[in-house]
């Protein structure tokens, strides 16, 4: 019994350790998007007219 024991912690430590690893490595949603400007240009920078 004391080896199904340590066969199954070790299994569960392990799948911890996946699933773990597999949420890190997946790239998150909530990100900021560096290449877009943080806030939209003034009106007349927008429509390209020279003042």
């Amino acid at each position: 019994m004391s080896t199904w024991m340590w066969v199954v912690g070790a299994w569960i430590i392990f799948a911890i350790c996946v699933v773990l690893f597999v949420r890190g490595a997946s790239a998150r949603t909530d990100a900021v998007d560096e290449s877009r400007p943080e806030t939209a240009p003034a009106q007349g920078e927008r429509s390209g007219a020279k003042v």
